[in-house]
């Protein structure tokens, strides 16, 4: 019982050190709502979006980490704002998880007559909990220590995010800082995450289109660079890839995922499939993402 015991408090431990530093869960489909990382992009597609993302990584592995994402945003071209509601809640690790709720906010200024200028900010609060009782292997083991006095805990701290985009009908370019506030909640700490990235849109003929993308971002202790490109048939069907390569590792881990999808009037559906590369190969696979939206042109834009 002593060496299960031994187990169960390692684990925690090793749970404790893994979420001191919480980041950002990376998501493949992003792209298609970015609100998540740049509250700037509310308003960009000038559609009313309301839009639902799970991610499932390691399927089959218990306690394995699960992402689901709800992001509803409009655009009011009389006040050249966007406005939003984001709800993230991730389980990670062994009886921890955290949901964070944010509402963003951004604000367009015409450059000319090609090119916008979005300032966005998005205020919220995360609220972290962690359960010890979820972390000991064993029944009815006794445990005094002042660490786990707390079997259950919940905390909330507020969350703040900032960003810009530059685009115009064929290009996009966004730089943004989330956690502004580098905030602790619970056994957790959000440090600020970076993110730059450049998004395009090219005719290569009358039925395809492609999207090629580059984005960069720096989280806590990692680098990470996302390489990738959707093609588009028809305006209806869509597939793609995204390579992303850790920097600081000197690109020796790496993930890929493949994409595909289709829309359909005012229904988006996409899938998405991650493969572990270099270092990394074996151990980051069966990881899944599915995405549903529901986006209402609204009227063009300049």
């Amino acid at each position: 019982m002593i060496k299960k015991l031994y187990i169960g408090l390692v684990a925690c431990l090793v749970s404790f050190g893994n979420l001191f530093a919480q980041q950002d869960m990376m998501l493949t489909q992003e792209i298609f709502s970015r609100v998540n990382v740049n509250p700037a992009g509310i308003g960009n597609s000038n559609e009313l979006d309301v839009f639902l993302h799970g991610r499932f990584q390691w399927a089959g592995v218990d306690n394995a980490p699960r992402t689901i994402v709800m992001n509803a945003m409009d655009y009011e071209e009389k006040l050249k704002s966007g406005f939003g509601l984001s709800v993230v809640y991730d389980k990670f690790g062994v009886g921890h998880s955290n949901t964070n709720i944010k509402i963003p906010y951004s604000y367009q200024l015409d450059l000319n007559e090609k090119t916008i200028l979005s300032l966005g900010l998005a205020a919220g609060v995360n609220f972290g909990y962690f359960n010890f009782d979820e972390n000991v292997v064993e029944e009815n083991v006794q445990y005094e220590s002042e660490l786990f006095a707390k079997e259950k805990n919940t905390k909330v701290k507020s969350d703040f995010d900032f960003g810009v985009e530059l685009s115009q009908l064929h290009w996009t370019f966004g730089a943004s800082v989330t956690h502004l506030l580098n905030n602790e909640a619970e056994t957790q700490v959000f440090p600020r995450h970076l993110y730059l990235y450049g998004i395009g849109l090219v005719s290569i003929s009358p039925k395809w289109d492609l999207s090629p993308t580059l984005c960069y971002i720096h989280r806590h202790q990692s680098n990470v660079l996302e390489v990738g490109c959707l093609g588009y048939y028809q305006q209806f069907l869509w597939g793609g890839f995204a390579w992303r390569p850790d920097v600081v590792e000197s690109f020796g881990q790496s993930t890929l995922a493949i994409t595909v999808g289709a829309d359909w009037k005012y229904f988006r559906l996409g899938y998405s499939f991650d493969l572990g590369l270099g270092s990394l190969a074996g151990t980051f696979t069966n990881t899944h993402e599915l995405i549903l939206s529901f986006h209402m042109p609204k009227g063009k834009k300049k």
